[in-house]
């Protein structure tokens, strides 16, 4: 294989004059950079929805509720105290 024969794609024969390779290694240092970013942006995004999934597993108490008593005002029941309210 000669020289004309590797610079030859299905896009056209190119020459090496044409060639930045400073454009190409920029463009390279780009891409691995914006790599970075995408990963690091994945990890983190990861480890906050386990947080938020640990937080509401914790934190929130999923017993109150919201009912309506036949009156003009809306009751509230309280999980963690046992207590009903109403709310207007």
């Amino acid at each position: 294989m000669d020289e004309l024969d590797a610079a030859t794609t299905s896009w056209g024969t190119t020459s090496a004059d044409d060639v930045d390779v400073r454009a190409l290694r920029r463009y390279n240092r780009l891409l691995v950079s914006l790599a970075k970013f995408a990963e690091l942006s994945c990890e983190l995004v990861l480890a906050m929805l386990v947080a938020s999934v640990i937080w509401l597993m914790t934190q929130v108490n999923f017993e109150n509720a919201a009912f309506y008593d036949g009156t003009d005002r809306i009751c509230i029941y309280e999980g963690q105290t046992g207590e009903i309210r109403n709310v207007e």
